[in-house]
């Protein structure tokens, strides 16, 4: 079986690549203070198609997570400082692909560090 293409991709779970970036638009807001929604879209034109679909997937993501506040208030959860608003604020300024990616590694972390307790109580009993 031949591999698609990524404007193959675009096509069959988009239609266009402009109702893509309509969508990555919608889900992710403009890495530059002051950009309008027209001067993002305009830039998200010239963008891989590729690299388009990573930003839909990455945008569902942190839409799934509950945005990004509850992305930024589960990471300083997983690192244990809950309660420092200053770590937070500085978070919050994080882009969006980054957070979702940092929320995934301490998430994996988290059950690894889970798993070996349990783990070392069997090991014990047997």
């Amino acid at each position: 079986m031949p591999k698609t293409t990524p404007l193959q991709h675009v096509k069959k779970l988009f239609g266009s690549k402009d109702q893509l970036v309509a969508r990555v638009a919608e889900l992710l807001p403009s890495a530059f203070a002051g950009e309008s929604a027209e001067d993002f879209k305009k830039r998200l034109k010239y963008v891989a198609n590729s690299k388009l679909l990573r930003l839909a997937e990455i945008g569902e993501q942190a839409k799934k997570l509950g945005g990004v506040q509850a992305i930024v208030d589960k990471i300083a959860e997983l690192k244990g400082q809950a309660k420092d608003k200053d770590f937070k604020a500085a978070l919050a300024k994080v882009s969006v692909p980054s957070l979702v990616d940092l929320h995934q590694s301490l998430t994996r972390k988290a059950k690894k560090a889970e798993k070996k307790p349990a783990e070392k109580t069997a090991a014990k009993k047997a």
